[in-house]
């Protein structure tokens, strides 16, 4: 979810947001909301065992066993994919202004 989200949107509230500290802010808030959700639907498809499970064997027991190492793993990626989604958001402010100076710019004969 976190990864199409950012695919899909992090580019264009990065074009088409001027301040590029508001597109960031937009994107991180809207990533935040994404994120939580994922993480309540993957954890809640953990403890039903719907495959594919994310984390090992379906929990039987409180309190939860779970390994250290995939709990690092889950936030290390999302951590990238937020770094990622980043980057897209000020490439996407740099085409924009680019293209706004293009458009400015004058041509002398």
């Amino acid at each position: 979810m976190n990864v199409i989200f950012t695919v899909l949107f992090a580019l264009p509230i990065g074009y088409f947001l001027k301040n590029r500290g508001i597109a960031i802010v937009t994107y991180l808030a809207l990533d935040a909301i994404v994120f939580s959700y994922q993480s309540v639907a993957v954890l809640l498809n953990w403890m039903a065992d719907n495959p594919p499970v994310a984390f090992g064997p379906s929990p039987t027991s409180f309190p939860v066993e779970y390994s250290n190492s995939e709990l690092w793993g889950y936030g290390l990626v999302n951590l990238v994919i937020i770094a990622v989604g980043s980057g897209l958001v000020v490439l996407g402010a740099r085409l924009s202004a680019r293209r706004a100076a293009k458009r400015t710019a004058v041509a002398v004969a």
